[in-house]
């Protein structure tokens, strides 16, 4: 029948392929759970009338939907948890932190303080016995101040005191000092832990975190060794 009715099987399908290429097109992202069922309608709707999708292959992507939709369910609950956890821990925190004002505390940490009293005590330990110990104090803006060399030191904690002065012998100002203390056998040199100790007298809280405050050195609450009255070495 040459004046037979025909079928445009392309102009059916083609907003089905339109829907494809503008997923093809539109930029990556995660696909959320209404993104999905709309993709799923759309592929209903723009489907070809002569070949149709079969019920097995439908029954499949809606299982699919399914899982989608339970991890995406999961996933926001554990945010949800993590978030509440967060909270938790940062009250425990400031908590912590506020009673532990007013308390001697013993610290991690590579600076110290020189203040009217005019010496300075810190603590350094060592993993391994060492031949020799040197201690390095050095200024704010990293200029080398004091340098001495120590003997024969045992693996373990030990105490350092340095009074004030530079290795000329005139005392310098009162501030913020770093230090590093330098284990060494031979030519092998390693690394030491230094810590200070005093009286906790306030607490900074920044976007980086919560600090006590030792005079003027800024301790992070997580280098807290130990809280109490400290043991003479």
């Amino acid at each position: 029948m040459n004046g037979g009715f025909k079928m445009n099987v392309n102009a059916i399908s083609s907003p089905m392929n339109s829907t494809a290429a503008a997923a093809a097109t539109a930029p990556k992202s995660n696909m959320g759970k209404q993104e999905f069922l709309q993709l799923l309608v759309a592929q209903m709707k723009n489907q070809d009338p002569i070949n149709p999708m079969d019920g097995t292959q439908f029954a499949s992507q809606l299982a699919q939907f399914n899982s989608v939709e339970q991890l995406i369910n999961v996933n926001d609950g554990l945010s949800e948890l993590q978030e509440s956890q967060q909270i938790m821990s940062m009250g425990l925190t400031n908590s912590l932190a506020a009673a532990l004002t007013g308390k001697e505390v013993k610290a991690l940490s590579d600076k110290v303080e020189l203040n009217e009293s005019g010496s300075v005590n810190f603590d350094y330990k060592i993993a391994q016995a060492a031949e020799e110990v040197e201690v390095v104090i050095r200024s704010e803006n990293g200029s080398e101040v004091y340098r001495e060399t120590i003997k024969n030191k045992s693996a373990g904690e030990h105490s350092f005191e340095w009074d004030g002065k530079n290795s000329a012998g005139n005392p310098m100002n009162e501030g913020v000092y770093s230090v590093e203390v330098i284990p060494k056998n031979g030519d092998r040199a390693g690394t030491a832990l230094t810590f200070v100790h005093g009286v906790a007298d306030r607490v900074q809280f920044s976007s980086d975190g919560v600090y006590l405050m030792i005079g003027e050195l800024s301790i992070a609450i997580g280098n807290i060794e130990e809280v109490g009255r400290l043991k003479e070495n």
